[in-house]
């Protein structure tokens, strides 16, 4: 059974198509990695899945359910099972690290102030904040804050984790301390897709890789297949001008 099921996905903003029939199936504990160039529509399928951009037409199911983009309650129901970390920590500024991974599971998901408390810590600890646990986010780096916004959203317990360009406005040396966290999340079986530039981590981490071009899924296949025998001359020229930066 799928987990994710994406068939025939089209988006457009104003007169430009954006999504142009995307098709994806992802598979429970599947990591699935979106590459391609800017543009080719990678973000914009994330903002569709979680309902911050609504689709023109196609489906998405997620564990068979079809997803209603015209309805707040369907769309309240997507989000309680797919999470997604933007590039952007979005942090509440005026809440400690703590609060910020509490606040959702308390105030919306009405759980246990002192369960939720048990497994923020839990998580913080998982991704090496633990200590940070009391501090503000305006003092920490942009990897700390990159991986609070992780354990925040994992707080959520989704069954399915989008990551958009999770390391892109980090400075260099800070890139390696969130790819080890998801490196670890990998390593737990959690289903994931990520949009990343990283190439030498998608090809380590990702069950599969979906080369996206004008909006559309080009060519899609394991990391060896992607990486070291691109079908598609389009997937061949990216690879090539990439250079393993």
């Amino acid at each position: 059974m799928s987990q994710l099921e994406i068939v025939e996905l089209k988006c457009s903003y104003g007169e430009h198509r954006v999504l142009n029939g995307i098709n994806l199936t992802v598979k429970p504990g599947e990591i699935v990695s979106l590459i391609g160039g800017s543009g080719s529509g990678k973000s914009t399928l994330l903002r569709v899945i979680m309902g911050l951009t609504r689709p023109e037409g196609g489906a998405v199911r997620v564990q068979n359910n079809e997803v209603d983009y015209d309805s707040m309650s369907s769309v309240s129901e997507i989000r309680e099972k797919v999470a997604i970390v933007f590039q952007q920590y979005n942090l509440f500024q005026n809440m400690s690290v703590l609060e910020n991974v509490m606040v959702t599971p308390v105030k919306v998901q009405k759980r246990d102030r002192k369960v939720v408390l048990e497994e923020a810590m839990a998580l913080l600890d998982k991704v090496g904040m633990r200590h940070k646990a009391e501090a503000y986010p305006a003092s920490l780096s942009g990897g700390q804050q990159q991986r609070v916004a992780i354990s925040r959203a994992l707080a959520l317990k989704p069954q399915i984790l989008l990551l958009d360009e999770v390391t892109s406005a980090l400075d260099p040396e800070l890139v390696s301390e969130v790819l080890n966290t998801v490196r670890q999340l990998s390593r737990e079986g959690i289903t994931m897709i990520l949009v990343s530039h990283e190439m030498r981590f998608v090809r380590e981490v990702s069950h599969k890789v979906a080369m996206m071009d004008q909006g559309k899924i080009i060519e899609f296949g394991t990391p060896e297949e992607i990486f070291t025998a691109p079908r598609h001359q389009r997937t061949q020229d990216f690879m090539n001008r990439i250079a393993w930066h």
